[in-house]
């Protein structure tokens, strides 16, 4: 396959993985997977320390390790000042998804998009609802698009790049689902939100590959690979990781499935290393 090709083809496998998490809790009685987002969390740092940073640096050498902490702060800037934490979601103890809102503290935190939840077992202290939670989700999923992109130009690492967000979206658009039902929204209008919502990965890869023909710098490719694995270690250490310690519960569980999206992600070297990487 060419490098497009196998783009269309990873991007196609996302939006439907996303399609079909998000329509589990609008058509059965299924809740999110912590054990999954635990696995996830692992996934990503492995494919950030384990293939992203080391491809970056031996394509870019030393001078692309600063833009990991580029990507790392561009995030938490978008998250602290614009966005939310991906991990907003109803909790076990959140209404049914009857149009019945959960209590709302009218203190609002951090600017117009977030707001507290009360009675809400996640451990986030923050959430958002409705719409504010589409944005922010999205805006998150373009970025994993543009990762999709960069990693594409490397057969081998594309695939692991892939796995690593395909691992993170089903569960993203399950909470994306849970918070839009919670707030009363139909499930045909749900469902048309997390089929926008997924379309943002082709379009972040689409954005690289244009960017990268515009710009016909050297060192673009190394660049936007070290601060897209920034990106992926904000998600895995600043979103996903947090909210599971706080809830507190499975804890063995959840950190052995974190271990092993890490294990995994280091036996795949060798799959690189056996095709001359």
């Amino acid at each position: 396959m060419t490098e497009l090709q196998s783009l269309a083809t990873y991007t196609g496998a996302i939006l439907a993985g996303a399609l079909a998490g998000g329509a589990l809790p609008l058509f059965g009685g299924m809740r999110r997977s912590d054990v999954l987002l635990s696995f996830s969390a692992g996934v990503m740092l492995g494919a950030a320390f384990f293939h992203m940073l080391p491809e970056a640096v031996e394509a870019g050498g030393a001078a692309a390790l600063p833009w990991a902490l580029l990507g790392f702060l561009l995030l938490y800037l978008l998250e602290r000042f614009v966005l939310v934490h991906v991990c907003a979601e109803p909790g076990p103890d959140a209404p049914a998804a009857d149009g019945d809102l959960p209590l709302v503290d009218p203190h609002l935190h951090g600017g117009p998009a977030h707001v507290h939840v009360h009675g809400d077992a996640t451990g986030c202290g923050v959430h958002t609802m409705g719409l504010a939670a589409f944005v922010g989700m999205s805006l998150h999923t373009i970025v994993d698009g543009f990762a999709l992109g960069a990693a594409n130009v490397e057969a081998e690492l594309g695939l692991l790049v892939f796995l690593a967000i395909l691992a993170h979206k089903i569960p993203n658009a399950f909470s994306l689902s849970a918070i839009l039902r919670a707030e009363g929204y139909t499930r045909g209008r749900a469902l048309a939100m997390n089929a926008a919502f997924a379309l943002m990965v082709p379009l972040g890869a689409g954005l690289y590959v244009v960017l990268r023909d515009a710009v016909h710098v050297d060192a673009f490719t190394s660049i936007a690979l070290a601060a897209s694995a920034g990106t992926f270690l904000h998600l895995s250490l600043s979103d996903i990781l947090p909210d599971l310690h706080r809830r507190g519960v499975a804890r063995w569980r959840l950190s052995i499935a974190m271990v092993g999206g890490l294990v995994l992600m280091w036996a795949l070297r060798f799959l690189r290393a056996g095709h001359g990487h």
